[in-house]
């Protein structure tokens, strides 16, 4: 097979794949890269599979030993399936081939946790309250005194029975009160129902990352729109991101100008931009250098530093491209 395709070694979370061939059918140091499927007949382009030819690129060619290498990113890797019959294009290189199963699109799905319920323990019941609960009560045989304990009554039976209407009476008007403050409160009116008054609820802020506040990011200063993509991570979309970018560093933004060329330096790839938004563009070394340098311009130190550590690389490179890139760029 001339071309040969594998996941990009230096990125194994997917998203990215490296194309090889024999570096005497491929002497160029950029090449362009098409891809047709076979079963739909048709184009891979930027807004989806298309009737007619369309090309990504151009992709720096990087040479090793007698093979030419070069990486494409999710731009083609994120939109195809595995197993799909393809016939990729790479400029005059063309092959048919089955797309590998170990290149995976770019993860993007967030894990949700479950929630664990807590059982509370059943108390455990003492005797003396088993006994409350069945309704027993203790044998009165033993606690009661001895009939020779108790007191006599002194009193002649003649004084007891003397007694006993007063008593009839007594609990006749007691009777007779209770019915009478029952019958006065059955014959009150009823209350009217106290109805709680409720609080009235906050209002609740709007969600900053709702897709019209988004749909503005190109409109923030670079360092607030920089924030909302911060806070809102994957639901801003590549394309919103690229926007609010070219934004800043039209504007001559120091950040903006800085960001830009660590997506273009193939050794500074762990900005949330590119990790969680997805923004990627085609490494380029000399454009790396291009907007470190108008980075540290702006102002930017740390700019200064990249660009310091670009430079050697640059001025090493044996493509003319890179080499023009160090004498225009990496001057103190």
């Amino acid at each position: 097979m001339a071309l040969k395709i594998r996941p990009d070694p230096r990125r194994p979370s997917g998203g990215y794949a490296e194309l090889s061939a024999e570096a005497r059918a491929l002497p160029e140091t950029e090449a362009t890269v098409s891809v047709f499927d076979a079963f739909s007949e048709r184009f891979l382009g930027l807004d989806g599979w298309q009737s007619d030819r369309a090309e990504f690129g151009p992709y720096e060619v990087v040479r090793d030993g007698d093979r030419a290498r070069l990486v494409i990113g999710p731009e083609i890797v994120n939109r195809i399936e595995e197993y799909a019959a393809l016939k990729i294009r790479v400029n005059r290189i063309e092959a048919e081939l089955s797309w590998p199963d170990d290149v995976v699109p770019m993860p993007g799905a967030a894990r949700i946790g479950g929630l664990a319920v807590a059982r509370a323990a059943p108390a455990e019941t003492t005797a003396d309250t088993t006994g409350l609960l069945t309704g027993k009560l203790p044998d009165p045989g033993s606690e009661a005194p001895p009939p020779a304990a108790q007191t006599e009554d002194p009193a002649p039976e003649e004084q007891r029975r003397s007694r006993l209407p007063l008593i009839a009476g007594l609990a006749a008007l007691a009777l007779l009160i209770c019915g009478g403050a029952l019958a006065w409160f059955l014959m009150q009116p009823p209350s009217p129902p106290v109805v709680a008054e409720r609080p009235e609820a906050e209002p609740t802020p709007p969600d900053p990352c709702r897709p019209e506040a988004l749909a503005g990011l190109d409109g923030l200063p670079f360092a607030e729109g920089r924030a909302l993509m911060a806070r809102c991570g994957a639901r801003v979309t590549p394309q919103q991101a690229l926007a609010a970018l070219e934004a800043g560093a039209d504007a001559g933004d120091a950040d903006a100008l800085l960001l830009f060329g660590e997506i273009y330096d193939d050794a500074a790839n762990d900005d949330p931009v590119e990790t969680e938004i997805g923004l990627s563009l085609t490494p380029s070394a000399s454009k790396a250098a291009e907007y470190y340098a108008r980075a540290r311009a702006a102002g930017s130190a740390e700019a200064a530093k990249r660009l310091e550590r670009l430079c050697p690389d640059l001025r090493a490179a044996s493509d003319t491209l890179s080499r023009s890139a160090a004498e225009e760029y990496c001057r103190p």
